[in-house]
C-alpha cells in the first residue's frame, strides 16, 4: 500500500500544477477587470495609470481573443463590455462603442491579417474608443 502511495502522490501533485496553469489562463482576464478597479495606490507597481490599463487591455485581449472576437461580431456580450471597460469607455458611451466596434469587425479580422495584428487592431480600436481618446484632448 505504501509503495502504491508513493507512486501515486507525485502523479497527482503533476497532475494539480497542470491544472493550475489552466485555472490561470481561465481566470485571468476576470482578474484583471478587478485590477484596474482594485489597484488604486500610487507606486503600487512598476506601472501605473494609463500605462497599467494599457497593458491590462493587452492581455486581456490576448487571453481572451476568440470571446473577443465572437462578441465583437455579434456587437454585444460580457467580453465586449470587459474591453471596453478595461479601455476606460465611459458607462454612457458604451452602446456606441459596441456598435462601432461591430461595425468596424470586417477591417479588425481581415483574414489577410496575422493574429497578431489584429489583436493590436482591436486593443488600439477600444483604447483610443476610451482613455486614448481623453489623452488625446488633453
Amino acid at each position: 500500500m505504501k509503495a502504491s502511495l508513493a507512486l501515486l502522490l507525485p502523479a497527482l501533485l503533476i497532475a494539480g500544477a497542470g491544472c493550475g496553469a489552466t485555472t490561470e489562463v481561465v481566470l485571468a482576464p476576470f482578474e484583471l477587470t478587478s485590477d484596474v478597479t482594485s489597484s488604486t495606490t500610487p507606486g503600487a507597481t512598476a506601472l501605473n495609470g494609463h500605462a497599467k490599463a494599457h497593458q491590462q487591455l493587452e492581455t486581456f485581449a490576448a487571453y481572451s481573443y476568440d470571446s473577443v472576437r465572437s462578441d465583437i461580431a455579434r456587437g454585444d456580450g460580457e467580453y465586449l463590455v470587459s474591453l471596453a471597460t478595461l479601455a476606460g469607455v465611459p458607462d454612457a458611451s458604451r452602446s456606441g462603442f459596441q456598435a462601432e466596434m461591430q461595425n468596424q469587425y470586417a477591417g479588425l479580422y481581415d483574414p489577410n491579417v496575422s493574429r497578431k495584428e489584429t489583436w493590436r487592431r482591436v486593443v488600439n480600436t477600444a483604447w483610443f474608443s476610451g482613455y486614448g481618446r481623453a489623452l488625446g484632448s488633453q
